[in-house]
């Protein structure tokens, strides 16, 4: 039984891993796009959805510590977690001048 729970537990971890990869290589895809065709002031507005989605999934990451999936340690993985979700959604989600300025594409690039 013990090893169906080691099965079922690195399916999921891949899953997860693979999900958020997809997501954040999305990202990139669309802030290069975006770059390119548009320029930095639409890069925000192109990339939120993605953007969002693989920040807040990254919430699993705390969860999968606590319940012991990973051995990663909540006290290390909560504020790095909890400090780029206030990045995407306390900053760049409520204060929208800061997304059309061109210092966010930096401030994009280390999300």
């Amino acid at each position: 039984m013990a090893g169906f729970f080691s099965l079922l537990r690195r399916l999921y971890l891949t899953a997860y891993n693979f999900t958020l990869f997809v997501g954040w290589f999305q990202v990139l895809y669309i802030v290069l796009k975006t770059l390119k065709e548009s320029g930095h002031e639409s890069i925000y507005h192109a990339a939120e959805k993605p953007l969002l989605f693989a920040q807040t999934a990254a919430v699993l990451e705390i969860l999968h510590g606590i319940v012991g999936l990973v051995r990663s340690p909540v006290t290390a993985t909560l504020p790095q977690i909890g400090s780029r979700l206030l990045l995407a959604w306390g900053i760049l989600w409520s204060f929208p001048v800061v997304k059309t300025n061109l210092n966010f594409f930096s401030l994009f690039c280390f999300l």
